[in-house]
């Protein structure tokens, strides 16, 4: 039943992602606002590349397509994340990325496991 561990823990935080891009790919003048409001420059080339990142990347991680260079970047996404909602004084949403970020690094340390498109 190890084998499954992966597996259980791609469907999980991959899920998230994908949910998650889905979520800023349905309204990205909110997710423009929010990076502007931030500081963040260019405000709107980033929501795309962070779209971008959360699909493609959550994707890979569910299906676990090559995970030693998908959750690369979704961990920099989540790095910014911590570092960002940290610094606004939210620790239960840092909190959350968190433990999000320990799933990714398990996985980029175990390997994908059963059932995946590609064996690391």
């Amino acid at each position: 039943m190890k084998q499954y561990g992966p597996f259980a823990l791609r469907i999980g935080v991959g899920g998230i992602f994908v949910v998650a891009g889905t979520m800023k790919l349905l309204d990205p003048s909110m997710v423009v606002g929010m990076l502007g409001g931030l500081g963040f420059p260019a405000p709107g080339l980033w929501t795309w590349l962070l779209i971008l990142t959360e699909l493609l990347g959550g994707a890979a991680v569910l299906t676990g397509f090559h995970l030693k260079y998908s959750t690369a970047p979704l961990m920099v996404v989540l790095i910014v994340a911590i570092v960002v909602t940290a610094m606004g004084g939210q620790a239960m949403m840092a909190l959350k990325d968190v433990v999000i970020l320990s799933g990714l690094v398990s996985l980029y340390l175990s390997g994908s496991g059963t059932l995946a498109l590609s064996k690391d």
